[in-house]
């Protein structure tokens, strides 16, 4: 049974073939994902994660902690760039119960301690987690 305030995490640590195969999967070839040399002269300095990479990710790590449960609606910001070779925990902490319902507030924290991803999500609990 899930109760409020409990955590999980999982960390994962993100390449530049990530970025890569991500790009080629989604369509989304910004270079500031794929293409050092232009990321290099950005302010991140290098090449940073699709926001909707992290998301999936997250996504992922909610199916490993919560199996079966179906996300219902989602609220994210991305206030930092995640950067290639930073392996990032992905935490998911339990806010409310509600019923059937759960909702997480979620988030990809990077190794110095900022956010890439943040926000929340309420899912709604396979019945074997009722």
């Amino acid at each position: 049974m899930l109760q409020v305030g409990q955590v999980f995490e999982t960390r994962r640590t993100l390449s530049q073939e990530d970025f890569n195969e991500f790009a080629r999967l989604s369509g989304d070839d910004n270079p500031i994902h794929v293409d050092p040399a232009f990321a290099a002269k950005t302010h991140f300095g290098r090449t940073v994660s699709h926001g909707m990479l992290l998301y999936s990710l997250l996504g992922a790590a909610i199916e490993e902690h919560i199996p079966g449960a179906r996300q219902l609606t989602h609220s994210m910001m991305f206030p930092t760039g995640t950067p290639a070779g930073e392996t990032v925990t992905l935490r998911l902490e339990v806010l409310s119960v509600e019923g059937e319902q759960v909702r997480l507030g979620v988030a990809s924290v990077r190794p110095n301690g900022d956010a890439g991803l943040q926000g929340e999500t309420r899912v709604q609990l396979a019945e074997v987690q009722q």
